[in-house]
């Protein structure tokens, strides 16, 4: 192991299925369920883990922002880094994990960690364009996650990082998947928040048989709006996929113009497939190392494009069925969360 330092010393490991993995979770956002995804893989894998929950901090979190205080915001991070210490004073890990959101971005604690020798690792699970806050905290990882390469990984060279590797989103597999409730099929919809690319290709699909639901569409006076004022429940959201005939999966960008030009590949892509919902998706340049695009994931490069294939797929109920089969078969044999735990497992022997 890489790790020999006193955390290691006073606990006695030496074997990698004795590991002690502790999964720092996200205060809100979508970084919460990949969370207790990933420490449910490990746990599957036979490491001993424990999740850190956040989640009651998010009202907290909220006021803080809100109100910009910093006297407020420094009392924040400190409860953060209290919870942090105790839970890693009790459990003495071998190595802890944060995820993007998670509230693991204290750099003096970090220091003190890895002089106590546990192996710091993080899943940024964030397009880094947008959400630059890796630039300071990175190089104070043993192991940086991304679920993008170049130009990001070139950028982290330039800081003299060399502690990045790719682990994409995943599937968890442990979701209870029951049968739908009985209620209408959905011919087309989408579930996600208005990102302007979003905004503008979905103001222009003027269906009928489009629905549209998440937090903040109502805004947009969008008619295909069925719930647009509040925020959908991942239990809501799997329904939703699973009642579908075409879930249309456009990936995130502040460009109003972007489509199909994108890198990385979003956790929707892998939860639709997984539940073996049927879906349509923008290109992305790193989907052909996950899905074969003629046979499990129909991915294109136009808006035009995808306007055809919604009527096309409509119409087709058989190749849409099979063609959802084949991508839940591909996920289920290669990419849920019990794989991507055992990719960071090997990493850390």
């Amino acid at each position: 192991m890489r790790c020999t330092g006193t955390i290691r010393s006073v606990l006695g490991k030496g074997k990698l299925e004795d590991m002690r993995i502790l999964v720092v979770g996200a205060v809100e956002g979508g970084s919460v369920p990949v969370g207790k995804a990933i420490h449910a893989g490990f746990r599957e894998i036979g490491q001993e883990t424990r999740f850190l929950d956040y989640s009651d901090f998010k009202d907290d979190f909220v006021k803080v922002a809100k109100a910009r205080n910093r006297d407020l915001s420094a009392r924040f991070i400190l409860r953060c880094n209290i919870r942090l210490m105790e839970t890693v004073l009790d459990f003495r890990p071998d190595a802890v994990l944060g995820i993007a959101q998670s509230p693991m971005l204290n750099p003096e604690l970090l220091i003190k960690l890895r002089k106590a020798g546990i192996i710091l690792c993080f899943w940024f699970v964030e397009d880094f364009r947008i959400f630059t806050y890796w630039r300071s905290y990175a190089p104070l990882f043993d192991y940086y996650f991304t679920i993008q390469k170049d130009p990001f990984w070139d950028e982290m060279k330039q800081m003299g990082c060399r502690n990045f590797y790719y682990l994409p989103p995943a599937f968890d597999a442990n979701v209870k998947t029951d049968k739908p409730e009985r209620l209408p099929a959905i011919p087309v919809s989408f579930v996600g928040a208005p990102y302007p690319n979003r905004v503008h290709f979905f103001s222009r699909l003027n269906r009928p048989d489009f629905q549209i639901y998440g937090d903040a569409w109502a805004r947009y006076g969008n008619g295909s709006v069925v719930i647009g004022d509040r925020w959908i429940s991942h239990e809501e959201a799997r329904s939703i996929y699973r009642r579908s005939l075409i879930n249309i999966n456009l990936h995130s960008s502040r460009d109003p113009a972007s489509f199909g030009e994108g890198d990385f590949v979003n956790p929707r892509t892998f939860e639709l497939a997984g539940l073996g919902a049927f879906q349509l998706t923008d290109m992305r340049r790193l989907m052909p190392l996950h899905f074969d695009l003629n046979e499990e994931i129909t991915a294109l490069t136009c808006w035009e494009e995808m306007t055809e294939a919604v009527d096309h797929f409509l119409g087709c109920d058989s190749e849409r069925q099979e063609m959802a089969r084949r991508a839940q078969e591909r996920v289920l044999r290669e990419h849920t969360y019990r794989h991507r735990a055992e990719e960071i497992v090997s990493l850390l022997s």
